[in-house]
This record gives C-alpha cells, sequence and structure tokens, in this order.
C-alpha cells in the first residue's frame, strides 16, 4: 500500500469515526428529551452506555487523525 492511499485511508477512517461521534451526541440529546417511556434507571443506563461510546468513537477519530499528521510529518506534505 503506497503511502498516499495510506493517508486517505486514515483520513476516511478518521471523518467516519468523527461522523459515527456526531450521531452518539445526536442520540444522546433524544435520548434525553424525548420521552420514549423509559424508568429512570434506564434512561441512565442508555445514556451511560451512549456516552461510552461517544468517547470511544471520539478516541478512535483522534487516533486516526493523529496517525494522519504523523504519516504527512514522515512524508514531508
Amino acid at each position: 500500500m503506497s503511502a498516499n492511499a495510506k493517508i486517505k485511508f486514515a483520513t476516511r477512517m478518521a471523518f467516519v469515526f468523527i461522523a459515527l461521534m456526531m450521531l452518539a451526541f445526536v442520540l444522546f440529546v433524544l435520548v434525553m428529551l424525548l420521552p420514549w417511556g423509559l424508568s429512570g434507571a434506564q434512561q441512565v443506563w442508555a445514556v451511560r452506555i451512549i456516552l461510552y461510546v461517544l468517547v470511544a468513537f471520539a478516541l478512535l477519530g483522534g487516533a486516526f487523525s493523529v496517525r494522519v499528521a504523523w504519516l504527512r510529518k514522515r512524508l514531508g506534505q
């Protein structure tokens, strides 16, 4: 795999995980605002899971962003 292909792949993956992070945030807002018929404990559980997923997507997006920066620096682009 060429260096440019690696950069393109890492960039694409960073954008995918950032988009998934925003989708998780929208889901978080919807769970908080809309009445889904969940009890208080169920709502807390759902919010907790969504926040864990949001943090995981943020970390993965950040890791791919750092990889893109590292590849570009290494190649002098």
